[in-house]
């Protein structure tokens, strides 16, 4: 089993809890914050350009004006890329209208085997509106940075490529105007991503 290393520390600095000192408010108790962080002030992350399953350029702020969910993967991933798509297919399903508001983004790490046409069949087999990006390695290390992730090929025999990628496995939320505002990790329920996801509109 991979060792899925989370490198949000700088983000989740930035990211203090919303929650101050309380008053002792008698009204009622304190309603449980919803799971997964909200920067705030947002941050500020760089366009980026990257090559679409569909084999063409495509650049974050081609996004603008819809919310972005982003996760960093790759396609052959035995566990936790299956796992966070399919929670994706659902956050889909549960946005109901509102879905049309929202992009699905999964950009891999491993662009040496995740070409277009694997990425295609791979995001197509969740939705076929998800959009897959590939990229070149430092192109995609250094949007990495911006987010905060962390990835590293592991040598794994039982692997027909001989390797796995470990990665971070949150998934990140982009506004509107291109703004980095919603951190989530691996297992959020993904009514309580909805909730956030709203919230953004």
């Amino acid at each position: 089993m991979p060792r899925w290393t989370l490198l949000l520390a700088g983000l989740l600095i930035g990211a203090a809890a919303l929650a101050g000192c309380g008053s002792g408010d008698a009204s009622g108790p304190t309603p449980t914050p919803l799971p997964g962080t909200l920067l705030d002030p947002p941050k500020e992350i760089g366009d980026f350009t990257l090559t679409d399953h569909t084999g063409q350029p495509f650049r974050l702020s081609d996004l603008r004006g819809k919310v972005a969910l982003l996760f960093f993967g790759y396609t052959n991933c035995p566990d936790i890329c299956p796992t966070t798509l399919a929670e994706f297919k659902r956050v889909k399903a549960l946005l109901g209208k509102d879905a049309a508001r929202v992009a699905f983004v999964f950009v891999s790490v491993d662009g040496e085997r995740d070409t277009p046409e694997q990425l295609a069949a791979y995001v197509r087999a969740f939705d076929p509106e998800f959009i897959g990006l590939t990229g070149d390695d430092a192109t995609i290390r250094a949007i990495a940075r911006d987010y905060g992730v962390f990835y590293q090929r592991v040598s794994y025999e039982e692997s027909a490529a001989g390797y796995l990628v470990d990665h971070t496995a949150s998934t990140f939320g982009v506004d509107q105007e291109g703004r980095l505002r919603l951190v989530f990790s691996y297992g959020t329920d993904p009514a309580a991503i909805v909730a956030r996801v709203r919230a953004l509109f």
